[in-house]
């Protein structure tokens, strides 16, 4: 099983089933994994995790996030309108947002990996 934490302000979006994947340095899981997702409940690394949702992997594909919205997902450059669509369904308002995050947590250009999920009880 994969834990995976988010910021408490994708909760909310994840529970709605908004956001079905999720951006990371590194996948540390394959298609069929299980996955949970969870958050803090207090001040991170020194509270009690809380499961937001079990689901399962769906996909893994190579992310690459580069300045002046550009955006490469598998093989594909994403076309301006489709690096946004990808950002909102990330939880952001937009690409732009999504780009400045990543750049001050990860620096540009940024490479890793996008995690598709369906939730478990869906799967079933």
């Amino acid at each position: 099983m994969r834990v995976i934490m988010f910021q408490d302000r994708f909760v909310d979006l994840i529970k709605s089933k908004q956001k079905i994947s999720t951006i990371r340095k590194k996948a540390g899981c394959g298609i069929g994994d299980i996955l949970s997702l969870r958050r803090w409940t207090g001040v991170p690394r020194r509270s009690k995790q809380e499961i937001i949702v079990t689901a399962v992997c769906a996909d893994v594909t190579r992310v690459e996030i580069y300045g002046f919205r550009a955006i490469r997902l598998g093989s594909s450059t994403l076309a301006p309108s489709q690096a946004s669509a990808l950002a909102v369904r990330d939880g952001f308002n937009n690409d732009d947002e999504m780009i400045e995050w990543f750049d001050k947590a990860y620096g540009l250009p940024f490479v890793g990996e996008m995690i598709f999920w369906r939730i478990k009880d869906e799967c079933m």
